[in-house]
């Protein structure tokens, strides 16, 4: 039996409780669902957002940063989503235009002239565009966290290597490159708590508030 306070999450799935947990796995802990990481009490936009978001941050950050999440994402789930995950519902929809109005609006410069950075960014944040413009609510949010964790990770080694061309030592500018990378990671975990947990979701690109409450019981 797990305590709560015990739990450190890892990245990928895992066979068992016992071998390690991801978000998702320990959402399914949580509420008391079988194991794994698609737990069905979940909005599967935010289950592809979070699988993403969990594997792809660093170790040192990953359960401060979304352990806390947990509670907030059971319940989540329109009762009107596709078994199957094909066909998205509106709810379903404005959660992916949340997160990825945030995510274009927090990534703008991030790269800062890397090309191969730009190009892998702005190609993810264009995919996702693409798929939630023709409904495909999961990949939308699933493009937009690659696009996230690809810049994230590219500011960090940016930064990291431009310490150590100035003389720092490994550990103690690796230390400080964390402290600052540590940023993007808060927000998005904020922006991802924001439309997770019952609230209003501003969307930027609408300009407009909806609803994406807690669903009720189907």
């Amino acid at each position: 039996m797990h305590k709560w306070h015990d739990i450190r999450l890892t990245a990928g799935d895992h066979s068992s409780p016992g071998d390690g947990l991801c978000l998702m796995e320990a959402v399914a802990l949580f509420a008391g669902e079988r194991h794994g990481d698609w737990p069905t009490c979940v909005c599967p936009v935010l289950i592809e957002f979070g699988r993403v978001l969990n594997d792809a941050m660093p170790d040192q950050w990953r359960t401060a940063l979304l352990l806390p999440l947990v509670p907030a994402l059971v319940g989540t789930r329109d009762p009107l989503s596709d078994s199957c995950g094909i066909n998205a519902t509106g709810l379903e929809r404005k959660r992916a235009a949340a997160l990825l109005a945030w995510c274009v609006n927090s990534l703008e410069g991030v790269t800062r002239g890397d090309d191969e950075a730009e190009l892998h960014v702005s190609g993810a944040l264009a995919d996702a565009a693409e798929a939630l413009r023709y409904g495909q609510a999961q990949h939308a949010a699933r493009n937009a966290a690659a696009a996230l964790a690809w810049a994230v990770k590219v500011a960090a080694d940016r930064e990291l290597a431009a310490a150590l061309s100035n003389g720092g030592q490994p550990r103690e500018a690796a230390r400080k490159v964390g402290d600052t990378s540590l940023a993007p990671w808060r927000d998005a975990v904020g922006a991802y708590r924001h439309v997770a947990a019952p609230s209003l979701v501003a969307l930027a690109a609408a300009a407009a508030l909806f609803s994406v409450g807690r669903c009720p019981a189907a």
